[in-house]
């Protein structure tokens, strides 16, 4: 592009507020005639960065990261600095005057942002203005969504034709290679030409919490045409575990309630904020990242979240849940009623409707989880019962602020109607498991693998065994399938999800986890493919087979292996000692290549041998079980 101006420069940095700038990614609070906050380029729990808006300057006193307005989003955003005086330029309407065009020498970043600028224009033109989107523009008005949400949210139509989208962008000079790298067209089967990604759709820009275009979602006008959406792929600007719906618009409201309703869809976030309800954000077809919660966090203290009452819906609420607190955000919920999404449910009620209702059956996570479990029959036993007050308390667990825990554990104790002693006890012995667990994981991590060399050895042979399933493992997530709750908490006590191999079986264990938290197993869940078609194979071979512990295990290392329905509980612990048998072998051969190694080079290799002795004494300790405590 052309070199922007000096004076344009100079004009964007008069007219930015650096403090507004910089609360789009940090909190911050007024300190004296500085504000300050955590620094967003490296972790601190005590603030120790701080905005001089006198001086437009900022600076962390903990790494040394400092400068002005430009320097912030440069780094942060990773942008170059075209890229990020255009960015500030539209926040504070300063018009660029140039042709708006790449250059030969822009970087690709910059081009496939421009490409996916043009076709967001593109695509508003032809909803507003083609006769060809005369029915794209009924079917909203239809749906209750106004010119103003329109204009609002940048919504467009794709024309119903191959190359619409193509043709428009050759006359602007915008290269094939970059649109297809912008995710907005496919290359052809027979490798020549391409054709549009989106035909006959409405368009939802994907923008990002500073207003960049990062993707598109389409939806289908004809109820004919399948399937129903087509999203943006991954692109090199485009994650979507990165990215919230209707944050550009919404963050303001968010900053100001310090609260942030999280929605399923693209319509649900239009019809709220259409509504008036302004703090309405949704995820872009992916389950609540730990990404998209630290961009909440930007701008809220809570998040609420409006689910589905079915068992996908509450089973996803609750790991979102668990996200939530574990971030130090506080995590509300709404069920809404059956056969309702936000978008309908609003537009019968209005906004005053929906308001009431929210503060009606507004839940704190503790008697989510706890009318859930009533509504479900899980606290019709005394063991169901005692599944759903671990659940809780594992939830609490997760809070950072010793505070807050603290007050969620008074608060469970009310709802349970169990001591708040009873509870600290049972939360008390589940930190030190976890403590304990974490302790493990750093020594086998430390002997294992106590250089970044040998780290890269071990990873190096983690990916070659990818997906390729151990017979110990088999055994080990057959039993914690068929039976329950005890054994998971026995196997995944005295293992680490590390120790499973990475792919499926580690996926499928750590479902088991979380299922675990939520206080019932559900085997159909797996057998859907509702996590997924591997692991869907894998659940059903598990549940299937005749699946017995490995007769080479006596042969291999003499130890008597008993049968999983003669002694469910000592054949996981033989399978959690082969596992962590062969865990420690595979590191003892990458220590032996480095011995040899370094032998070869001429060098002292006592430190070294020293660390192979510790190596084989972890292994005879596995080899005695002495790793394993019941629990």
């Amino acid at each position: 592009m052309a070199k922007i101006p000096q004076e344009t420069i100079e004009e964007v940095r008069s007219r930015t507020d650096i403090v507004g700038v910089v609360s789009d990614y940090v909190q911050l609070k007024k300190r004296g005639s500085n504000f300050v906050g955590l620094c967003p380029f490296h972790k601190e729990k005590t603030p120790s960065f701080n905005v001089n808006p006198a001086r437009e300057i900022y600076k962390c006193f903990g790494c040394g990261a400092g400068g002005d307005v430009f320097n912030f989003v440069t780094e942060v955003e990773s942008l170059s600095f075209p890229e990020v005086v255009r960015l500030l330029a539209g926040r504070a309407g300063v018009a660029i005057p140039e042709k708006d065009e790449p250059s030969e020498d822009a970087s690709e970043t910059e081009a496939v942002y421009h490409a996916l600028r043009f076709a967001a224009n593109h695509f508003f033109n032809n909803l507003t203005h083609s006769h060809a989107a005369k029915d794209a523009r009924n079917y909203l008005t239809a749906r209750g969504v106004s010119s103003e949400s329109v204009k609002y949210f940048g919504m467009g139509f794709a024309l119903n034709k191959w190359d619409a989208l193509l043709k428009e962008a050759e006359k602007s000079h915008v290269d094939p290679g970059i649109l297809e790298k912008a995710g907005l067209i496919i290359p052809r089967k027979e490798k020549v030409g391409h054709y549009d990604r989106y035909r006959n759709r409405i368009i939802f820009p994907i923008v990002s919490h500073v207003g960049k275009v990062l993707g598109f979602g389409g939806r289908t006008v004809d109820p004919e045409d399948e399937p129903k959406y087509i999203n943006s792929p991954e692109t090199t600007v485009y994650r979507k575990s990165n990215v919230l719906y209707g944050l550009y618009q919404a963050r303001q409201e968010i900053r100001g309630r310090e609260e942030a309703l999280l929605v399923e869809g693209y319509t649900d976030v239009i019809a709220l904020h259409q509504a008036g309800i302004s703090n309405a954000v949704a995820t872009c077809g992916t389950a609540l990242t730990e990404e998209q919660v630290r961009l909440l966090s930007r701008y809220a203290k809570r998040i609420v979240l409006l689910y589905d009452a079915d068992l996908a819906g509450v089973r996803a609420a609750v790991r979102a849940i668990d996200l939530i607190l574990s971030m130090g955000l506080a995590a509300y919920a709404v069920a809404l009623p059956d056969g309702e999404d936000p978008d309908s449910y609003v537009t019968k009620h209005r906004r005053d409707g929906f308001a009431s209702f929210m503060n009606e059956h507004r839940e704190d996570f503790v008697h989510f989880m706890l009318s859930r479990a009533r509504l479900a029959g899980k606290m019709d036993t005394p063991e169901g019962e005692a599944g759903i007050q671990r659940a809780i308390l594992r939830s609490i667990s997760k809070i950072p602020d010793l505070l807050v825990r603290e007050s969620y554990v008074k608060l469970a104790s009310e709802a349970l109607g169990v001591p708040d002693m009873e509870l600290r006890a049972v939360l008390n012995d589940m930190s030190a498991s976890r403590s304990r667990s974490a302790r493990k994981q750093q020594t086998f991590q430390k002997k294992g693998a106590t250089t970044k060399q040998e780290q890269q050895a071990v990873v190096s042979a983690s990916r070659k065994t990818r997906g390729r399933v151990l017979p110990e493992e088999k055994t080990l997530l057959k039993l914690m399938l068929e039976q329950g709750l005890p054994l998971i908490e026995l196997i995944l006590g005295n293992t680490s999800l590390s120790d499973f191999t990475e792919g499926p079986t580690r996926d499928m264990a750590d479902h088991l986890v979380r299922m675990h938290e939520q206080g019932s197993v559900d085997q159909k869940a797996f057998v859907s493919g509702e996590y997924g078609d591997d692991i869907r194979k894998l659940s059903t071979e598990l549940l299937t087979a005749d699946i017995e512990p490995s007769v080479n295990w006596e042969r291999r290392r003499n130890i008597p292996v008993p049968k999983l329905n003669d002694d469910a509980y000592e054949a996981a612990k033989s399978a959690m000692m082969f596992l962590k048998l062969d865990r420690i072998e595979e590191t003892i051969a990458v220590q032996k290549e480095k011995i040899y190694r370094v032998e070869q080079a001429g060098e002292d290799v006592r430190g070294l041998q020293k660390e192979m002795i510790e190596l084989h004494e972890m292994r005879k300790m596995i080899a005695e079980r002495k790793f394993i405590r019941d629990v």
